[in-house]
């Protein structure tokens, strides 16, 4: 299906491996609720570190760097299990600079987003803060979200959904092939049409769609050494579990993982029909909070654990490890390392060295003394052309692909009673970040035009100003008839170009 890892693997196997020893964890910085990292392929300077609250950071040769490489806080909704979740680098990072962040919304309907940036061209350590709007998904509940991107061996863009939250699936997304939540979605991230992506050839139901029946598969990753899928999804009121699909198999292509209809390897909280080819997972649990999937470890400098798959509990303190296997894992048991608390994702860099990272403000690497070889991961194949040509990603500094204005709402404030000084106060929302030109009349009076940026879901007061003469004309019509039309006008555009025009009448009166 697609090429192998053989370099990889003959590296590693040509790299002796150190004296077995008790594993050691090393800090290389402290940081903001940091939830997740990832190194570009081939780099082997560099660490990314996400932080849940929006911002990117770069840890080179094991020191983080001042000034963040990434600020999206803005955009970033971080109420419940929201955030800025994952980051991904394209596989021709070297070349293009481009690199993708998975997140929710600040907007009204808390959309999942992949997102899609540019390395700076005068700061490989800084990133182009243009951005441009790959895939989108309404997810109104802020938990269930799932959290993890990554390129496949096939050098497609796979991410994985929560169900929409709440409990037991509700909504019925997660069995429901035609909805995109409670799924493992493969697409290619470059534009086509109206869409910020392509549907690759060979996803089993002609959508992003790759694989159905999950509620929250918050952390998952590829094996760097045999390229199978491993999943942990959170489990409900009764089970955790570990999924698990073989390259060999088509990575859990059309694959049922049971959601809602199972937990686990027993009954799930809905009555499904009976004889359904639910995929049981490999490795389940009962449940004690929400698990953190994990990495199978191929870090030679890791004796004692190269092979195995890591994996903790995200309420716990004791990691676990085990090796994967079908129908069952097996020789599950404790890592070994020391206990660490709200463990939100185990990390690879480029040389495949593994990282801890924790919620609690520490990013730490597992280390067995030595510090390992180097083993690079394989070189993904080349996207295929798209049709009409061109195997390129999106230009560099791209803006959104999708082509929805964004909608403005407008008010006025209570605040915005006419006084002597004759200026209005409207509030203005959007649903998504734009650059806004307001024009306004009342009472024949021309008020100034307005120029401001809003940001998405975010409320903007804006005080509508007169000229002198203006001004006391319309205190003057208000004082006489104690209300008067407000007559506001909108035009709203996007980065994408794309543009809306609002009018709305509004009532002001006297303070």
């Amino acid at each position: 299906m697609w090429r192998t890892t053989s370099v990889a693997l003959l590296l590693a196997l040509a790299v002796a491996a150190p004296a077995a020893a008790a594993p050691a964890l090393t800090s290389v910085g402290s940081f903001d609720a940091p939830i997740y990292a990832a190194s570009p392929p081939r780099d082997t300077s560099r660490l990314f570190v996400v932080e849940r609250g929006g911002r990117v950071w770069v840890v080179r040769d094991g020191h983080k760097l001042a000034g963040a490489f990434l600020d999206i806080s803005g955009d970033v909704a971080t109420d419940g299990e929201r955030g800025l979740l994952s980051i991904a680098f394209s596989p021709d990072y070297e070349s293009s600079g481009l690199f993708y962040v998975y997140m929710v919304a600040a907007n009204p309907l808390g959309d999942l987003q992949v997102r899609e940036y540019h390395r700076s061209a005068a700061n490989p350590d800084r990133a182009d803060p243009t951005g441009r709007i790959v895939w989108s998904q309404a997810h109104l509940r802020s938990n269930h979200n799932g959290g993890t991107i990554q390129f496949g061996p096939d050098g497609m863009l796979w991410i994985a959904t929560g169900d929409g939250g709440g409990q037991g699936d509700p909504d019925g997304n997660a069995q429901n092939l035609s909805r995109q939540l409670g799924k493992l979605l493969r697409i290619d991230p470059r534009a086509s049409g109206s869409t910020g992506y392509t549907v690759p050839a060979g996803n089993p139901y002609g959508s992003p769609v790759w694989a159905a029946g999950l509620r929250n598969p918050f952390r998952w990753s590829f094996d760097r050494g045999t390229e199978d899928l491993v999943i942990g999804d959170v489990g409900g009121s009764v089970r955790e579990e570990i999924d698990y699909a073989r390259r060999s198999e088509g990575l859990g292509r059309g694959l049922n993982f049971g959601w809602p209809c199972r937990e686990g390897v027993g009954p799930g909280p809905s009555d499904c029909q009976p004889g359904q080819p639910y995929r049981d997972p490999v490795f389940d649990y009962p449940t004690a909070g929400a698990v953190t999937g994990g990495i199978v470890v191929r870090d030679p400098g890791l004796p004692t654990l190269v092979g195995r798959y890591l994996f903790v509990d995200f309420y716990a303190s004791d990691i676990r490890s085990m090796t994967l296997d079908l129908p069952r894992a097996r020789d599950e048991r404790s890592a070994g390392l020391p206990p660490r608390s709200s463990i939100a994702a185990f990390a690879e860099d480029a040389c495949g060295h593994v990282y801890l990272v924790s919620l609690n403000g520490t990013v730490e690497r597992v280390q067995d003394g030595a510090s390992g070889a180097c083993v690079l991961r394989a070189q993904p194949p080349p996207l295929p052309a798209l049709p009409g040509g061109g195997t390129q990603p999106a230009v560099p500094g791209s803006l959104p692909a999708d082509r929805t204005a964004p909608r403005v709402r407008i008010r006025v404030t209570r605040r915005g009673r006419i006084t002597r000084s004759a200026r209005p106060r409207i509030s203005l929302t959007a649903t998504e970040p734009c650059r806004v030109t307001i024009r306004a009349r009342a009472a024949g009076v021309k008020l100034k035009r307005a120029r401001t940026s809003l940001r998405a879901g975010r409320r903007k007061i804006l005080r509508l100003r007169a000229t002198r003469r203006g001004g006391r004309k319309l205190y003057l019509a208000v004082t006489r008839h104690r209300r008067v039309t407000l007559v506001v006008a909108v035009t709203a555009t996007d980065a994408a170009g794309n543009v809306r025009r609002v009018q709305r009448r509004l009532k002001i009166r006297r303070a």
